[in-house]
């Protein structure tokens, strides 16, 4: 539908219109239309409306009905009934609006026989009619009308069909439109539509009645019938959407609850890390201080949170800003419990990403080039930089269009975003509010450094700004630039989030086996919703050997030879993650020899003769690279 149709619905401007002798308007005998099915009756004298002043003869071009024509008066001239397939066809579009509305017009014209057909819907909120319109090329726009406009709006407001015979005469037609476009409108059927509790609806429009000078007695009939067909259609639909909608929001509500949130801390779990002296870090292990243990191996999930505890200890942070015992107890373990069973991403993780990230907070290039509150932000972060992790990648929220995708997905980093969102609501919490000592723009100040380390944990914004760490890195950190800042916080927080790939090779390959059993889950979720997973989720096509060198060489490689320039100290980590790749280059080659390459599955990272056998390759290699030297 075009403007022209569109617009002939605007305000009457009676100066444009010529004089008539006659009366061009009044009542005729047809009743109010409603979508009762009661025995109809002759109106009296008293109903019918006096016409405007301006106005005085016989003839008629407009009429505004106000009684029921037989039903059977279709019938007895002729006239095809409105069938019930109707109704049926339009209670198949039901539970789109858009979609019903086109079968509505499409319905209307093919039933009535008109040119174009408009409909408008009720927007009670700002007291306007709003119709979609189909243009030729299929496309819709929106079309808002005040309720006192044009031949829809006097329908609106009287809730009386308008039978408009010649448009020209008729004072609510706009006819200036037509005049400046070329548009012929000839005559207009416009009818209410009510539904069963007498609410109304919105108005349907029928202009220019095809093969005829105008729409007939017989047209009202039918339209009458078919608004009874629209009302019910429209009404189900609209309740369909509000119970969409509940249903939306209350799964919205749920997606942003705080994870675990509903579920009772133990009382007894408080208390007694509340209560016991915070352990030191050489309880857990003598070696816990060093870059390559594996803080797996320390126990579970409680020994984690008392391992945490620790490392806020140990870094001065409990003592520097009056710490609650309790509620720091309070808010690790409401972390614990906000994180999902979920194959990888999941407590044990971010409790290995911590523990990296304590040992670099320990070392002199960050004890001097980070300040404080730069520090404990990323001790946070690190701990609950994967809370509430579904186990599946931002590429499939946002192709599933999941409630968080919805919410997140014009800004980016979905899951990141609400990693972060989950995190300002458990420091909110009375009981797990462990910066109440700061100052309100200390709070502000951590709270900027969470946000902007948790979303650092995209890879994909990580890609972004490497070329920017790379050129600090070289030019040589700066601690008088704030950018310096943020971007050293960044590299320290996506070193601490890969920090099992600097890991001993066989923690490193038990981890990559955890990774790809969750991107093998939501391979297959993909499948099941008929999308072709990448090859690292699909568990029919993946070579994990392969794709590990790959992320390697393009991802964790470089961030531990930064990290390594940086901070001296994490020289060590470059070299582990070295040795790493040389032992899943070692292991594709061990599988090419045996000639069942790609292996699929995950059962032989588990295979420790194999492993055997990677080990012993790499260290022939080292030892024949020592030989080649000496000769040099």
């Amino acid at each position: 539908m075009s403007v022209v149709e569109w617009r002939r619905n605007s305000s009457p401007h009676l100066g444009t219109l010529p004089m008539p002798s006659s009366p061009v308007w009044r009542k005729s005998s047809h009743p109010p239309l409603s979508v009762s099915t009661a025995p109809s009756t002759t109106a009296s004298a008293s109903s019918v409306e006096a016409p405007p002043s301006v106005m005085s003869s016989s003839s008629c071009d407009t009429d505004e009905t106000d009684h029921r024509s037989s039903p059977s008066s279709s019938a007895r001239n002729g006239e095809r009934p409105v069938s019930p397939g109707v109704y049926q066809r339009l209670i198949l579009h039901s539970e789109d609006m858009k979609s019903l509305v086109r079968t509505i017009t499409n319905e209307a014209k093919n039933l009535i026989h008109a040119e174009t057909c408009s409909l408008f819907l009720l927007d009670n909120e700002h007291k306007e009619l709003v119709a979609n319109v189909f243009d030729n090329a299929g496309d819709l726009s929106e079309i808002r009308l005040p309720m006192t406009k044009g031949v829809v709006g006097r329908v609106a407001t009287t809730r009386a069909m308008m039978n408009v015979r010649d448009v020209q005469r008729c004072p609510f037609f706009y006819a200036r439109v037509d005049q400046l476009t070329g548009f012929h409108t000839r005559n207009i059927l416009c009818f209410p539509i009510i539904d069963n509790s007498g609410t109304f609806v919105g108005v349907a429009e029928l202009c220019n009645k095809t093969g005829r000078t105008g729409f007939t007695r017989h047209d009202e009939q039918k339209a009458r019938t078919f608004a009874v067909y629209c009302a019910t259609s429209i009404s189900h639909c609209l309740l369909y959407r509000k119970v969409q909608e509940a249903q939306r929001r209350s799964h919205m509500a749920a997606e942003l609850l705080v994870q675990g949130s509903q579920l009772l801390i133990s009382e007894e779990d408080v208390n007694r890390l509340a209560n016991e002296p915070i352990k030191a870090w050489r309880h857990w292990s003598p070696e816990f201080d060093r870059f390559f243990f594996s803080p797996r191996s320390i126990g579970d999930g409680d020994a984690y949170v008392a391992a945490s505890m620790t490392m806020f200890e140990d870094l001065g942070f409990t003592a520097r800003y009056s710490m609650n015992k309790r509620k720091l107890a309070s808010f690790i373990l409401r972390v614990a419990k906000g994180y999902r069973e979920v194959p990888y991403h999941n407590w044990s993780h971010a409790f290995s990403v911590a523990h990296f990230c304590w040992i670099s907070l320990r070392t002199p290039a960050v004890l001097h080039g980070l300040d404080e509150l730069e520090r404990l932000a990323l001790l946070i972060a690190c701990l609950c930089h994967d809370i509430d992790h579904r186990g599946t990648t931002n590429a499939f929220q946002l192709q599933s269009k999941t409630p968080l995708a919805q919410l997140y997905s014009s800004e980016g980093s979905v899951l990141e975003r609400h990693h972060y969102a989950q995190t300002v609501q458990i420091l909110q919490m009375s009981e797990c509010n462990i910066l109440h000592n700061l100052t309100r723009t200390q709070y502000q100040t951590v709270l900027s450094h969470i946000r902007d380390v948790i979303l650092a944990t995209d890879i994909a914004v990580h890609l972004g700004k490497v070329g920017r760490i790379k050129a600090m890195v070289d030019q040589g950190y700066d601690p008088l630039s704030r950018d310096h800042h943020y971007l050293f916080m960044c590299l320290l927080m996506t070193s601490s989030d890969l920090s099992d790939q600097s890991k001993d090779f066989r923690n490193s390959k038990a981890i990559a086996e955890n990774i790809y059993r969750e991107f093998f889950s939501q391979g297959d979720l993909e499948k099941q919703m008929g999308a072709s997973p990448m090859e690292m989720m699909d568990r029919d096509r993946a070579a994990v050997p392969k794709i590990q060198l790959d992320f390697m060489d393009t991802v964790a490689l470089p961030v531990f030879e930064m990290v390594a320039k940086v901070v001296p100290e994490g020289q060590s980590t470059f070299e582990a993650i070295s040795l790493n790749r040389q032992c899943w280059a070692a292991l594709d080659e061990i599988l090419v020899e045996r000639g069942n390459r790609p292996v699929l599955g995950l059962d032989y990272l588990r295979d420790e003769e194999l492993e055997e056998q990677v080990v012993e390759r790499v260290r022939q290699r080292k030892s024949q690279q020592k030989k080649v030297n000496c000769l040099r």
